[in-house]
């Protein structure tokens, strides 16, 4: 029995064709993502950062706020318990300090520093990679070759410098540039910037509005 040889090809989505081609190019786009993801890093740290010191800042300003209330009996007694207010101002404490602790343990700031670093050297990476596919086309195979492992090993060597960013920063990432990732479908963008904002935003706002609630909830029973 004669068999025929066939040519099997596997169509890739666009923002995967660096797949079919060689290994340069495979590698100009590992390092052009990875840039750009730690970039992305960057940013939510630094978003996360100034959201936890706006949210320390509400919280020590909601103690002295129902400290206040206690002080100048700005609440009716008939409506609240009297014993409510030192039981929020000392859960509210409680709170901040562990909150304080546990975010100060995280080092947004340094964090998105690394992040910002790691990325600018990728960049002077890719740039030296373009640099070499724009001018030296018609290279030596050998040339190639050796270049290729150059910049793969110190790719690799500034990978293992930093720690790695989450996958929401690269996926944060691939919605900036649709136009290459455009197998992306729109409830995959919306879950995305779901996932985003829980993950960046969301507990610094119930710690910022939560007391708030509640504050006017007590002030509301005065009438």
């Amino acid at each position: 029995m004669e068999l025929n040889d066939t040519k099997i090809s596997f169509k890739k989505p666009k923002g995967k064709s660096h797949l079919d081609k060689d290994f340069l190019e495979e590698l100009k786009h590992k390092i052009w993502s990875t840039r750009g993801s730690r970039f992305q890093a960057a940013d939510r740290l630094n978003a996360k950062n100034k959201y936890s010191l706006l949210s320390t800042s509400f919280l020590s300003a909601y103690l002295i706020i129902f400290g206040l209330l206690s002080v100048y009996d700005l609440y009716n007694t008939s409506e609240v318990s009297d014993n409510i207010i030192p039981f929020t101002i000392t859960s509210l404490s409680i709170f901040l300090l562990i909150f304080t602790l546990f975010e100060n343990s995280k080092n947004y700031t340094k964090r998105a520093i690394d992040y910002h670093n790691c990325a600018l050297e990728l960049a002077r990476l890719y740039n030296e990679l373009q640099c070499f596919k724009s001018y030296n086309a018609d290279c030596l195979k050998e040339d190639r070759k050796s270049f290729s492992m150059d910049i793969q090993n110190r790719y690799q060597s500034i990978l293992e410098q930093y720690d790695n960013h989450l996958q929401i920063d690269n996926k944060i990432f691939k919605l900036q540039h649709l136009d290459y990732y455009d197998h992306i479908k729109w409830h995959n963008v919306v879950y995305i910037r779901m996932s985003y904002f829980i993950q960046t935003y969301f507990w610094y706002i119930v710690s910022i509005f939560t007391p708030a609630i509640f504050l006017v909830y007590i002030l509301l029973k005065l009438n």
